[in-house]
């Protein structure tokens, strides 16, 4: 009696599986969940692995675009030579028709050597979107299950790497050619030099994707890009000069700022707006 007692005190579920039975299954209630609910357990499950699986799949996006058309251009050689070869040219002839006093040309090697950014710059930025253009892929990579901000955000990256190489010439060879010290402090150049590629980046990328629908789309794109660069040219030649001439003080620090905020509002501006711009 003792024992049958003590059997039975446990719950049914043991019960079953000592005698060899199933268990009996047990009827859930059925819980209807209003849209409210839905959407409250969708924004909740922020951690839901197919969340992070489409996030990662957007990054892969963007990594196989940008490696794309680095490695494109790699193999090819289309712009990158040119762009360089037409920055040399453009600081060789800045500096031989200069002959000044070396305080006068701290006072301008700023604006040239943006200017020579600029226009040898302007090279890779007509040709962003020239290759899907010219082999017909331009509606393929529309259809691509890719957001355009993705598209843009891939496109801008590779044009500041461009951008970038392009400063990793110029500014050496600036240096020799003008005999002045451009790279004493490097830190503070490389900072001006990031600030303006973005911005100058961020206004051809977009301008870039409006132009080539065009037939003249290099001769357009300058004449659409330098209006709307030309307050972010004059600061970052404003802080070099500034830099050349060691004067690290709240003048400096204002026009970086204000390059910042040039390229932030440029950035925004391109990502709010591409999907209008590549419209058909």
């Amino acid at each position: 009696m003792t024992g049958r007692n003590t059997i039975n005190h446990h719950p049914p579920e043991y019960q079953n599986r000592c005698c060899g039975r199933s268990p009996t299954p047990r009827l859930r209630p059925k819980v209807s969940h209003s849209p409210g609910d839905l959407r409250s357990d969708v924004s909740a499950g922020s951690g839901d692995p197919r969340r992070t699986g489409v996030s990662q799949s957007q990054y892969q996006k963007f990594y196989w675009m940008v490696s794309k058309d680095l490695l494109s251009e790699c193999r090819s050689l289309r712009v990158w030579p040119a762009m360089l070869l037409l920055g040399v040219v453009v600081a060789m002839m800045f500096a031989m028709q200069t002959d000044l006093p070396p305080q006068q040309l701290r006072q301008i090697v700023g604006g040239l050597l943006w200017l020579t950014i600029f226009f040898a710059g302007t090279l890779a930025l007509d040709r962003s979107f020239a290759a899907e253009r010219e082999d017909g892929c331009w509606e393929g990579l529309l259809s691509y299950p890719v957001s355009p901000t993705c598209v843009y955000l891939a496109k801008l990256t590779v044009n500041v790497v461009a951008l970038a190489a392009l400063e990793c010439v110029l500014i050496p060879l600036f240096a020799i050619l003008t005999d002045l010290p451009l790279l004493a402090h490097p830190g503070p150049i490389i900072t001006v030099a990031l600030l303006g590629n973005l911005g100058i980046a961020a206004v051809g990328t977009l301008l870039s994707a409006v132009a080539s629908t065009g037939k003249q789309s290099s001769y357009l794109l300058p004449l659409l890009v330098l209006p709307m660069v030309i307050p972010l040219v004059l600061g970052a030649a404003e802080a070099t000069r500034l830099a050349v001439e060691h004067d690290f003080g709240p003048s400096w620090w204002r026009w970086v700022e204000l390059l910042g905020a040039f390229a932030i509002v440029f950035v925004t501006a391109g990502i709010a707006l591409f999907e209008f711009a590549v419209e058909e």
